[in-house]
């Protein structure tokens, strides 16, 4: 591996890497290939190198690689510079699409194969490490035949931004269109998912997630029309109603499940990721149960550390 102790700028502008921030995005002086900042470890100087290319997975599906060389080719239309099939950091990091813009390195996620939440986790926990935006496409797997509802395994990639609300977004090679279902939301009693589609052009829809947030300390409050009082009282006179070990929780505390303050059972600020709206009404209630009290704030904080790996932590 070369190592080099200085590269180009966005602007042409020769920087060395003891002087470069990490972030930003750097070009070899000799091949103009996009090179990383390696940052000083156990003081040794830092350095660039750069980005290594994966071989060619035999594994990857035609969708995917199709899907992945588009998104590539429409980049290549915009300002700065893009990569694709690159390794980041220590921890080799691999990004499907990696664009490098004046402002911010950005990868994008052409995700096909089904993963775990804890997986997805630890791949945006990484690419914040590094100071990268990741921005995640999900492939057509993830939708009914139709292609106009997501999957419940979708979910878990739910994002959020100031004008969409809760979302997700599609990548659709066959089309080149960015299939976006947006102001995700539950409407209980039901369970299933409410929102908006639109098709968008790629441009289109990375310049507004790109000035927007998915960097929540609260959720924000989603208005809900739904009251609960007369569907709690129906399910407790059922004999092998499941409210019925809630209620008696309750009881054993020296208060009973309908005077609960309504925004802790109806949680009218989730997004809508669990294919039940009462699962997390449940943790909700076992913590009050135990602590007597349970501000949103601490709600939010215990949710978010938890359960949606794209909406924790600092992303912009």
């Amino acid at each position: 591996m070369i190592k080099l102790y200085a590269a180009l700028n966005l602007e042409n502008q020769l920087v060395y890497a003891s002087q470069a921030i990490s972030g930003d995005a750097y070009l070899c002086p000799r091949c103009q290939k996009s090179v990383q900042l390696i940052e000083s470890v156990a003081g040794n100087r830092p350095y660039f190198r750069h980005l290594q290319k994966i071989p060619f997975r035999q594994t990857e599906s035609e969708l995917h690689r199709r899907g992945k060389q588009q998104l590539q080719t429409i980049l290549q239309r915009e300002k700065g510079v893009v990569e694709s099939e690159v390794t980041l950091g220590i921890d080799e990091r691999r990004a499907d699409v990696l664009w490098l813009t004046e402002r911010q390195t950005i990868a994008l996620e052409f995700q096909c194969a089904n993963i775990s939440t804890t997986e997805l986790a630890e791949r945006h926990v990484s690419y914040q490490r590094l100071q990268i935006k990741d921005i995640w496409l999900l492939g057509e797997t993830y939708l009914t035949t139709d292609q106009y509802r997501p999957k419940k395994n979708a979910l878990k990639f739910i994002c959020y931004g100031e004008e969409w609300g809760y979302y997700l977004a599609f990548w659709l090679p066959d089309r080149a269109v960015v299939r976006l279902f947006r102001q995700l939301a539950f409407q209980p009693p039901k369970t299933e998912v409410t929102f908006q589609v639109d098709d968008l052009q790629l441009a289109q829809f990375l310049q507004i997630s790109y000035r927007g947030t998915s960097n929540l300390t609260v959720f924000p409050k989603v208005c809900l029309s739904f009251d609960p009082s007369y569907f709690l009282a129906q399910q407790l006179n059922f004999q092998q109603s499941n409210w019925l070990s809630l209620q008696t929780s309750c009881y054993e505390r020296g208060f009973s499940l309908q005077s609960l303050p309504q925004e802790l059972w109806l949680p009218s600020r989730l997004p809508p990721l669990y294919l039940s709206w009462t699962t997390p009404l449940r943790r909700q209630v076992s913590w009050y149960c135990q602590q007597g009290e349970l501000d949103w704030v601490d709600r939010s904080r215990i949710l978010l550390t938890s359960c949606w790996p794209l909406l924790s932590g600092r992303n912009d």
